[in-house]
C-alpha cells in the first residue's frame, strides 16, 4: 500500500477534524447561545420528544431513557459523554432534569425556555450555514462526501472494534 496515502488519509482526516472545529466555533460564536454542534443536537432531541413518544406530550417536551439512547446513537458519543453533556446544559440552564414523580427511577430532561430560544438561534445559524457549503460544495459532491464518510466510519469502527 501506498505510503502516501496513508500520510494523505491521515492529514484529511486531521483537516477534517478542523472543519468540525470551525463549524462548532460558528456555530457557539453567531448567536446560538453557545452551543456546540453536539449540544444543538442534543436539545433539539429532548425538545422532539413528545413526537417519538418518549415521554408525556405537552409544552414541557419531557426526555427519558429512550431520548438517551438516541441521542447516543445519532451523535456517536458514549453516554458518559452525553451524561457530561447534559450536566453542563443544566449549569447553562437552557434544561432542567427532575426525577419522575410516578417512577422514581426515572429521570426527566426537559428544555428550559432558554434552550428553546438557544435551539431556534442554532438551527438558523446552521441551516444557513449548511446551506452556504452546500452551494459551494456542490449538491452531487455533498452527497458522495456524506455517502463516503459513512461508509469511511462504519468501516473505521468495524476495524478498531477487532480484537487482535
Amino acid at each position: 500500500m501506498n505510503d502516501d496515502l496513508k500520510k494523505d488519509l491521515l492529514h484529511a482526516l486531521f483537516y477534517f477534524k478542523k472543519a468540525v472545529g470551525a463549524i462548532s466555533r460558528f456555530l457557539a460564536n453567531a448567536g446560538g447561545g453557545g452551543l456546540s454542534i453536539a449540544e444543538l443536537s442534543a436539545l433539539k432531541h429532548i425538545g422532539n420528544c413528545d413526537k417519538n413518544d418518549c415521554g408525556t406530550a405537552g409544552d414541557s417536551h419531557p426526555a427519558n431513557q429512550t431520548t438517551h439512547h438516541a441521542m447516543h446513537e445519532t451523535l456517536a458519543v458514549s453516554k458518559a459523554a452525553i451524561s457530561q453533556m447534559l450536566g453542563s446544559l443544566e449549569k447553562r440552564a437552557y434544561i432542567r432534569r427532575g426525577i419522575d414523580r410516578e417512577n422514581r427511577r426515572k429521570i426527566i430532561v426537559t428544555v428550559t425556555k432558554k434552550g428553546k430560544t438557544a435551539v431556534n438561534r442554532g438551527e438558523k445559524d446552521m441551516d444557513a450555514l449548511t446551506s452556504r457549503i452546500i452551494d459551494r460544495f456542490g449538491e452531487d459532491d455533498t452527497r458522495n462526501f456524506v455517502r463516503l464518510l459513512i461508509r469511511f466510519a462504519e468501516i473505521a469502527d468495524q476495524e478498531t472494534a477487532r480484537p487482535d
